[in-house]
């Protein structure tokens, strides 16, 4: 028994020819084999255009014989590409089982078909362009982010900073975004050199304090004014964070990164945000109180949050960088930076490495 099988018509804007160009292009984000693709375009080609009009039939119907000598395939290949396209939801088994594939076509028109239909296919060809259109889009954001990125990496390197050179190599050692191919790594990759760009432009931006002629410089015979004068002093290593808040809060664990939106309340996070997510996921930890106080005033409270956000995150990693208690670590990196061992900028710029490599789970 033939069954009849009739479809709503291609869009008006897309033609069999243009349909056959939409399946090549959008093989992969159907799943489709190419040998399945090939068939798909044997089958449009081996029907008229009046059969994609509304209400026709559309259809083939070759014998597996036939089939094998048009593909130089056996017939098991043909069975199993049709079963995929089946599967698919683009083609449509019409004849009885194990029986013959016949049609017919009267004055043009298809009238019984018992063999492959197409309808399925023709019904889905606005799905079929859109993934295409979703494809020349991630296309476009593709070579938009490759060249942003090489824009990047010349702006660090016009600095004339080796500092920033080296942070940036860190990012992608062999600074080729060709070589990236998951569009989230390299929004990662772009917003970390964004982020050391902003850094080190500003670290050369701030003029050095020049020493002055005696006419200038009046002495401070005031000791009790002298002493207050380098207490309100910012400490050194937070003058030259290399850090941005945007690129710390793509640092942060889950539960500090959560901490951080909450407090910067939807917005761009700025350091307040960042300090004070920390200063309460340090607590969690298990940091002291006496601790934390004493290594905002000895290497500022930036530092302090940037040591708390590497620690948290390597306790939560299994390679040569994790460590099991977050708060001793966090103990220990502070210690060095009090001590001016510069740990920091070198954990970070591995971390920023291991984040990019790994799709955020290092």
């Amino acid at each position: 028994m033939s069954v009849r099988l009739t479809h709503s018509g291609l869009p008006a804007d897309i033609a069999p020819f243009q349909l056959k160009q939409l399946l090549k292009r959008a093989r992969v984000s159907l799943g489709l084999s190419k040998g399945a693709v090939d068939y798909l375009t044997f089958a449009i080609d081996n029907c008229q255009r009046s059969d994609f009009l509304n209400g026709r039939i559309c259809a083939i119907w070759h014998s597996l014989e036939r089939l094998t000598q048009i593909f130089g395939l056996s017939k098991r290949q043909i069975s199993r590409i049709e079963a995929e396209l089946v599967s698919a939801g683009l083609i449509r088994r019409t004849y009885p089982e194990r029986k013959s594939r016949s049609g017919e076509r009267i004055d043009g028109v298809i009238k019984r078909a018992a063999g492959i239909n197409l309808a399925p296919l023709i019904e889905q060809a606005g799905y079929v362009r859109s993934l295409v259109s979703r494809r020349m889009q991630s296309d476009e954001d593709h070579k938009r982010l490759r060249e942003q990125i090489q824009g990047l990496f010349r702006q660090i390197r016009e600095l004339g900073n080796a500092n920033a050179d080296e942070a940036a190599t860190t990012i992608l050692p062999r600074r080729r975004p060709t070589e990236l191919t998951d569009i989230t790594k390299m929004q990662e990759v772009a917003a970390a050199l964004e982020a050391v760009l902003s850094d080190f432009s500003s670290d050369c931006s701030q003029p050095e304090m020049a020493v002055g002629s005696d006419e200038t410089v009046r002495l401070n015979t005031n000791k009790e004014k002298k002493t207050k004068t380098r207490m309100a002093e910012r400490p050194i290593d937070e003058r030259r964070l290399n850090t941005s808040p945007t690129h710390a809060r793509l640092l942060a664990g889950p539960q500090l990164a959560e901490y951080i939106d909450l407090y910067a309340c939807g917005g761009p996070p700025d350091w307040q945000a960042i300090t004070r997510a920390a200063h309460d996921r340090a607590y969690e930890l298990g940091v002291s109180r006496r601790l934390w106080r004493a290594r905002c005033t000895q290497i500022g409270e930036m530092r302090t949050a940037l040591c708390l956000i590497v620690a948290d995150r390597n306790s939560r990693r299994t390679d040569a960088f994790g460590v099991e208690n977050a708060a001793a670590a966090f103990a220990g990196m502070t210690q060095k930076e009090n001590g001016r061992l510069a740990v920091l900028d070198r954990l970070i710029g591995e971390l920023t490495s291991a984040l990019i490599r790994s799709g955020g789970n290092p």
